[in-house]
């Protein structure tokens, strides 16, 4: 029963993190592109719209970049 519950534990931290928010700032750098650079992406809607905003910060979940950059970022649009 406590290994099970340690699983459950583990798990939910597991999610938490990935369920992250990321900056602009935080997201280009993960990207591996200048800030400038994914910005103009950003504009062209070539990444994905931000998940929520703070006031007026723009903020992407871990979860969907990853799942952005998976499918092959950019290329994958073509």
């Amino acid at each position: 029963m406590r290994k099970q519950l340690e699983l459950v534990e583990n798990t939910a931290e597991s999610e938490a993190v990935e369920d992250k928010y990321l900056t602009r700032r935080e997201v280009a750098a993960r990207c591996r592109v200048p800030l400038s650079t994914f910005d103009s992406l950003r504009r062209q809607a070539r990444v994905p719209f931000p998940d929520a905003h703070m006031g007026k910060h723009m903020l992407w979940r871990l979860s969907t970049i990853e799942t952005f950059l998976d499918a092959g970022g950019t290329r994958g649009l073509q």
